[in-house]
């Protein structure tokens, strides 16, 4: 499977509809006036420990997208786009990815929100398929 097949397919619902709903409504949320970078990948590589999504300070998003449902990746896409906006007022610092940290539950806490903000507007999604990968 090529992933702009999951893209293409004009019949069903996809990932990408998602984005077009989520972006907005994240932005809205958050009271962004821009968004990240984002890259979607088959792996996240080179990280201390195994991860799903990672924000840089460069400004961009890396998420993980195999095998996985589209709601999971909109939720760790929610909470990098937290990491973001605190990016954007100053308040990450070396230590800010550690597991129970402020910064990290911040994150956390906003993307639950965020997702269930989402599922309510537009609960068509949790019927989509996870996305595979063949190897």
């Amino acid at each position: 499977m090529n992933i702009i097949d999951l893209f293409e397919d004009e019949k069903q619902l996809t990932l990408k509809d998602a984005l077009k709903d989520f972006l907005p409504l994240v932005m809205e949320y958050l009271h962004l006036d821009s968004l990240p970078k984002i890259e979607l990948s088959r792996k996240i590589g080179d990280t201390k420990y195994p991860t799903f999504g990672r924000y840089s300070t460069d400004g961009s998003v890396e998420l993980d997208i195999s095998n996985r449902h589209p709601i999971d990746i909109l939720r760790s896409l929610a909470h990098e786009i937290v990491h973001y906006k605190q990016d954007l007022q100053d308040e990450l610092s070396h230590d800010s990815g550690e597991t129970g940290s402020p910064i990290e539950n911040e994150a956390n806490s906003e993307a639950g929100i965020i997702m269930r903000h989402f599922n309510q507007r537009y609960p068509k999604y949790l019927n989509l398929k996870p996305i595979m990968f063949d190897d």
